[in-house]
This record gives C-alpha cells, structure tokens and sequence, in this order.
C-alpha cells in the first residue's frame, strides 16, 4: 500500500524530530536500510524531505532474508512507496538456513555486511533505531555481563566500512515515533515474527519493557541516559589508553616490560583498546586477563599467546604481534613460481619487483620451485663465509616462530637461491647496471601499534 499523504515540511516538524537531525556529517549520498516497518518507513519520509536541503542522494537499501512468508510483500511495498518518492531503491536476498543455530546473531551479521560492500568513501548509512531499541540492547548487554563498552549501548554514528551509520532516531520513543507516523497517514508493513518471544529482544520488548514501564515510566528514556554516561565513561577510558600506549610505546609497538608496569585493570583496557583500533573483537574478560598474564610472565624461550576469533596476540622478545590465523603449511608443500607473478602462499602472498643492480638477475618469467623449510637446511649468508644452519640463522635475524613456520623457500633445482625476500645466493643476485628481480614476501601479520 503506498503512503496516502504527503508529510509536512521540516520547518513544520515539533521540536524533538527536527532536534534529531541537527548536526548530520557532510555527505552527498544517503541510504537508508528500509525493511518496510514502521520505523524505518518513518525514517525514510524524513530524510526524503531533508535530503534535497542538504545536497545529498538518498538511495534505499532493502534486504529480503528469506524467512517470512511476507517478505516478498514487504518488498513490493518498499518498492511502491521508493517509487512514489522518487527514492532508487536497491534490494538484496540474504541466504540465511532457519535450521542452523544463533538465527538472530546470523541475520545481523549478514545485514552488516552487505551494508559495508555497498558503502563508498563518504557515504552515510541511516538506520531507524529508536531509544526502545537503546533499551533494550542495554538489558541485553546487562544480562550477557557487558562492561562499560557495551553497556553504552548503540552509538548514534560510527563508522561502517568506507562510510559512517547514523541513527538519528536514538533520542525518540517507538510510542512517539508511531504517533507521528499515523498523523501523517503513513502505511508500513507489520512483521509477525517481531512478536515470537522465542528470540530474547522480543522477550523483552512485550513480557519485560511493559512492566518495567508500569512501575518506572520513562523506563527506555532512562536506560538511553544511562547508556550516554557508559559512552562518556568509555571516551574517558579510552584516553587514559591512548596515555598508556604512549608511555609503554617501544618503536612503533608496546613494550611487554612497560606494560607490565601497568596495573591489571589499566593494561587490560589497554590491550583492548589496541584490539579494537586493529579491527578486532576482544575476548571476555576472564580469557582476557588470563591470556595478557601468559604474554607477560612467560619465560624467554616460551611462545605465549592470547587467542581471538581469527586472530591470536604473540609475544616475540619484548613486543606484541597480532598474527591471523593463517593455514597449516604442510612439512611436502612445493609449488611452482614464476617471476613476475604474485603466487599466494599460505595465507602470505610471495612476488617480486623488476630493479636495476638488485635482486635475482633473471628474466621475467623465470621459473622456481617454492616449498617451507623441513630442517636440516644449510645455507652460505655471504661470499667467502661458511655453510651455516638456516635454522639458527633465523633465530640470530631475530625472525619470529610464527614466520619462520610460514617462510617461503626459493629453489633451483636443489639449490636455494632465495630465503622469501630476507637472503639471496650472492651467485644469483644482479650486478652494477644489470637487471633484476627483487623478491618481495607480503606477511600479513604486524605489530600491536602503540598508535593509529
């Protein structure tokens, strides 16, 4: 059913829906996650009238997942009121199998990510979450033990991909937001599943929020204030962070010496905060703390390590790394490589750049066999020196184990010509004026950064 009315102007809007809109990040082109619901139908009427003031291109995301009957309709019903707008709309199908566990965890994810592949640099996401909403993602975070961090609840703008997500609507009831949705004779499609108390935020939205709103009113406007302060709270936080990183700074990474010198609450926020600047989720706080006092007291020769999703934090002499997780390289690995071609290796990526008196002197092209080490090597570092073991040369080049684990060999028949792109064979390395072909090996493990 299309909208029957057209809504009024801006300037004729109340006070608490024009205070929402106050302050946007620049921005020539808007989407709008659009599901068809009431919120988001809202959300979609507002920006259509504010976007011609701001010079922007508001565009509509639908995303069909699948998993009601009424989907499809939902969908026609976006399109019909996209249309009548003039608003371009783009809809996207979501695979999502209702038999598999965490339903609700999976759909987010999903949404998200297909958010992030369609943001370009500059773009702004709006999505219709209300301060109902904020509530109840505190009582959910409350519930699961979340500390300062989650309790601040959802941000009303981060970054999201190449753009930012704004959520405009944090500072309005879902009551209020209806109320002017039917004043302005909006229609928007009901969704039968938001009422299966079976997924905890329903649960909470109509056998918990009810009550809590009859013995305290105001209850979610009252979360949302508490939500503000956990934000400052975490702000605050996550200065006194980047103070630390600056005095544990060793280089460009964190000294574990200084780190320790940090009380446990202080560098484990720190560590977190680092964690979460590269990308990463932290672990909960008891593998946490426990993960961080391996990285500090283990013994010189020991390999420590705080485990993530993906990922791991490894101590190497007196700094951290975080290193992905990367596949097993097997002991009879070889592969074929030609020069001037990138060849993937494990999770690393081997290749090669065309020079002049530098690197391998062979033509583009050339063809070597690439295998990892299987001990026992044995290698001369430099003209006139002796056969040494590769094995203790790396330990003297200070090489961490995990790389050592993924090190590309470059082979000649049975004669090493290349360690990645650490060594060359003197016999094999380009002379004045001659061309050359510099090994090149992209590691995509780094240093935990002190700074951004």
């Amino acid at each position: 059913m299309p909208a029957s009315s057209e809504p009024p102007a801006p300037e004729a809007w109340p006070q608490d829906l024009s205070g929402a809109f106050h302050n946007l990040p620049e921005s020539r082109r808007w989407w709008i996650a659009l599901s068809g619901g009431c919120d988001s139908t809202f959300l979609l009427y507002c920006l259509a009238a504010l976007a011609p003031r701001h010079n922007a291109h508001l565009h509509a995301i639908h995303l069909h997942h699948g998993l009601n009957a009424s989907a499809d309709q939902w969908q026609q019903h976006c399109e019909r009121v996209c249309e009548a707008l003039g608003v371009p709309l783009v809809s996207e199908r979501l695979a999502l199998d209702p038999e598999q566990p965490d339903l609700e965890a999976r759909a987010r994810n999903a949404r998200y990510e297909c958010f992030e592949s369609l943001l370009e640099p500059g773009d702004l996401l709006f999505m219709a979450h209300h301060g109902d909403d904020q509530a109840e993602t505190v009582l959910l975070r409350l519930l699961r033990g979340s500390g300062v961090r989650g309790l601040a609840g959802m941000p009303a703008e981060r970054e999201l991909g190449s753009g930012r997500l704004v959520r405009p609507l944090l500072g309005l009831e879902r009551r209020r937001i209806e109320a002017l949705a039917r004043d302005w004779a909006l229609d928007w499609c009901e969704d039968s599943s938001n009422r299966d108390t079976r997924f905890d935020r329903n649960y909470l939205r109509h056998e918990v929020m009810p009550r809590l709103e009859a013995r305290w009113p105001r209850s979610a406007w009252r979360m949302g204030r508490s939500a503000e302060h956990c934000r400052e709270a975490e702000e605050l936080l996550s200065e006194l962070a980047d103070i630390d990183a600056g005095s544990a700074a060793s280089g460009q990474g964190i000294s574990v010496l200084a780190l320790g010198q940090l009380s446990g609450p202080r560098r484990q926020q720190l560590l977190r905060h680092l964690l979460i600047r590269h990308g990463c989720q932290p672990p909960g706080e008891r593998r946490l703390a426990s993960g961080l006092e391996a990285l500090l007291h283990a013994p010189d020769d020991g390999q420590p390590e705080l485990r993530g999703e993906d990922w791991r934090v490894c101590r190497f002499r007196d700094q951290l790394w975080l290193v992905p997780d990367l596949p097993v390289v097997g002991r009879d690995a070889a592969v074929e490589w030609s020069v001037g071609n990138d060849l993937e290796w494990f999770g690393t990526r081997l290749s090669a750049e065309r020079s002049e008196g530098s690197g391998l002197a062979v033509n583009a092209g050339e063809r070597f066999r690439i295998r990892p080490r299987a001990g026992g090597e044995r290698f001369r570092p430099g003209p006139g020196q002796p056969h040494r073991p590769l094995r203790k040369w790396l330990q003297e080049q200070r090489i961490p184990p995990w790389e050592r684990a993924h090190l590309p060999l470059v082979f000649s028949g049975g004669e090493l010509v290349a360690i990645a792109d650490l060594w060359l064979a003197p016999e094999w390395r380009a002379g004045e004026g001659q061309t050359g072909w510099v090994p090149v090996w992209h590691r995509p493990w780094q240093l935990l950064r002190a700074a951004p």
